[in-house]
């Protein structure tokens, strides 16, 4: 029952949510997107510590950003649920982030699909053919010139089971042959277990979902330089992802 309430609450916390990103959005002009930043953040803050209050969820963010780190750099990360995006907005709430997502998630989710589709991210059809995709991705990177840190998830769609899958090198190569940044890597494990209402009803209580800042790769656009980051990336993320479920069990 104590669940039920829990996940009633975290509705209306993000239907809440939504309409006050829709009004930040209208009304703040030239300062729409600095204070729809705020907003956002606000609400993340707000639905994990509900979370944790009354579920015993916890986010653990592992370890510190580099202190030398300044925007805009890219972040790539595994992909296990769509909590992995206001999970990473938070982790990274000192920077202005924009993802590369599918163009499916701009309706239909409270907040989160007012996020995507009023702010500055890059939405991609799995069905649309790469000249559309490649257009949003040089927004994204026009975006990172006003201090946007664009987001990759390398192996494009969530992992069900958790497993780290390959890396595609299309989304992050279009990106950093438009503007060459830092590219920063990143963790992230626990969404899969409360991906879709069976995972939340299930899984929620007493979940740990951890996030751990791994190495930073200094700037380039040359395709083999891409290419190694993300395999050195895969192999990384995939050594902590497994190191994780180790100590787990």
């Amino acid at each position: 029952m104590a669940i039920v309430i829990a996940l009633l609450c975290l509705i209306l916390i993000f239907l809440v949510w939504d309409v006050r990103l829709r009004i930040s959005y209208l009304l703040y002009g030239r300062r729409r997107y600095e204070r729809f930043h705020r907003v956002q953040t606000e609400g993340a803050r707000l639905v994990l510590a509900v979370a944790t209050a009354y579920t015993g969820f916890r986010l653990v963010v592992e370890n510190a950003l580099p202190a030398a780190l300044s925007a805009p750099f890219m972040i790539l990360s595994n992909h296990q649920s769509l909590a992995d995006i206001p999970i990473l907005a938070y982790a990274f709430s000192g920077h202005t982030v924009g993802f590369v997502a599918k163009r499916e998630l701009r309706r239909g989710f409270p907040a989160v699909s007012i996020v995507l589709r009023k702010g500055k991210h890059a939405l991609i059809s799995r069905k649309g053919d790469f000249r559309t995709a490649r257009r949003e991705l040089r927004k994204l990177a026009a975006y990172s010139r006003e201090g946007v840190c664009p987001v990759v998830f390398p192996e494009g769609t969530r992992s069900r089971s958790g497993r780290v899958g390959a890396f595609h090198s299309a989304a992050v190569r279009a990106i950093l042959e438009e503007v060459e940044m830092p590219v920063l890597t990143v963790a992230v494990d626990g969404g899969y277990r409360i991906a879709g209402i069976r995972g939340l009803t299930t899984n929620l209580r007493r979940c740990i979902y951890r996030v751990r800042f791994l190495s930073l790769y200094p700037p380039t656009g040359q395709r083999s330089r891409v290419r190694d980051i993300l395999d050195r990336s895969h192999r990384e993320i995939t050594k902590q992802v497994e190191g994780w479920r180790k100590t787990e069990s």
